[in-house]
């Protein structure tokens, strides 16, 4: 017997498969805009990440060639007991560089804490801002830096590979440790009464070309003068460990020389634009203050603790009476100074070096492969080259540069 189905029994049935359809489908929806949406915050995320860990590795090298070696050696090693480090205020990455951190983009803040004598650690912290300064993302760095400085061997007041050519007798070559006059006793360790620390006057790979008669001018420990020193050679004037006399002057920094003509108005110029003032260390001629106020009135105390290095290049570099500064001076060809001349720290020249006229005062030491100094006919003149540990360190600190200790960093968290 045949039976005919009761289609009203099955009445509504579309509906409901319709609705658990549209509900399927638009579950299925829902988790393709959920699953796009997290990729796309984890894309955010990832580009924001990736731009703060910029922002970090800019701060490890805003540390490496923006802080002053002075800076990194100035600090105490840090301990337990004194954790102390230095913290440089956060800078925000422009498009001309760094800039004071302000507003929204990326930007970094770095702390460098002294592990040992020799070794430092940088900590970079970068982040990524609104404009409204709310943080997105951070990351931090780690590295290790060290000082590199120039292993400069200086054992005379004066070395010369030539003999130097001594008119007149109103000059002073001095091998004892000096400070120089116008610094402070806290600016220097104290001379050892003992000797210990003082040198040669002259040192010649040949002569020194002083005569007896030049002799009741010329100072030193264990003598005078040192002549045909074995020691002394090109190599005294060019290689110095970590740097070449090529590699120091290529740095960053250097105020290259290149005219033959005579500089005027070598000195300190401080910049008033900004609040406090500051050194400008901009101006080509500006080498440092060497003098202190008092007994100097008018002395820049904001450029007392640069010391640049500056390059002469040309065949001649000459600099006219009146000229002071501190740091290495190198000179690729003759260097001439004529009077009112005075150095705290190092000069290189890889020539002959001419010395005249009165108030020319040089504390540090001289590298000259010829010399001459010549007073004669000057009243009251005076050429005075006084040794001065002080002064070298000084000088060859300002020359320093932190450079990693390896090439990678490492990600702190």
């Amino acid at each position: 017997m045949r039976v005919t189905p009761n289609l009203r029994s099955e009445r509504g049935i579309a509906l409901v498969v319709s609705v658990f359809a549209l509900v399927v489908i638009g579950a299925l929806v829902a988790g393709t805009f959920f699953v796009g949406r997290i990729e796309q915050i984890t894309g955010y995320n990832s580009v924001w990440a990736g731009q703060a860990a910029e922002g970090a590795e800019a701060g490890l090298a805003h540390a490496q060639v923006n802080v002053p070696a002075t800076t990194y050696l100035s600090l105490p090693v840090w301990t337990p007991a004194a954790p102390t480090e230095l913290a440089i205020p956060a800078r925000r990455l422009t498009s001309s560089g760094f800039g004071l951190s302000a507003g929204g983009g990326v930007a970094f803040a770095d702390t460098i804490r002294r592990l040992n004598n020799t070794l430092f650690m940088v900590r970079s912290t970068g982040q990524l801002r609104t404009p409204s300064g709310q943080i997105l993302a951070e990351q931090s760095l780690g590295a290790l830096m060290r000082i590199a400085k120039p292993t400069i061997g200086v054992n005379a007041a004066v070395t010369v590979q030539d003999p130097i050519k001594f008119n007149g007798n109103s000059f002073v070559v001095d091998g004892f440790n000096a400070i120089p006059p116008q610094w402070s006793a806290g600016e220097c360790a104290p001379v050892d009464a003992g000797n210990s620390d003082d040198v040669v006057g002259i040192r010649s790979s040949t002569s020194t070309g002083a005569a007896s008669t030049d002799m009741n001018n010329i100072f030193g420990f264990p003598a005078k003068t040192v002549d045909n020193d074995p020691t002394i050679t090109s190599a005294t004037f060019q290689d110095f460990l970590d740097y070449t006399y090529t590699t120091l002057a290529a740095q960053p920094g250097v105020k290259n020389l290149p005219l033959t003509s005579t500089y005027t108005g070598v000195g300190p110029v401080l910049d008033g634009t900004v609040s406090p003032a500051v050194c400008d260390k901009s101006v080509l001629l500006n080498f440092g203050e060497p003098f202190r106020n008092p007994p100097t009135a008018g002395a820049i105390a904001e450029c007392q603790t640069y010391f640049p290095i500056a390059h002469g290049t040309g065949s001649e570099t000459k600099f006219a009476a009146g000229t002071r500064g501190q740091g290495i001076l190198l000179i690729d060809g003759n260097m001439e100074i004529v009077g009112g001349f005075e150095w705290v720290g190092l000069i290189i020249v890889r020539n002959e070096m001419k010395v005249s006229g009165t108030g020319n005062k040089i504390y540090g030491a001289v590298l000259t492969e010829g010399a001459s100094v010549n007073t004669a006919g000057s009243v009251g003149g005076n050429v005075e080259v006084h040794y001065s540990s002080c002064a070298i360190a000084n000088a060859v600190n300002g020359a320093a540069t932190a450079v990693p200790l390896s090439r990678g960093w490492a990600q702190l968290f």
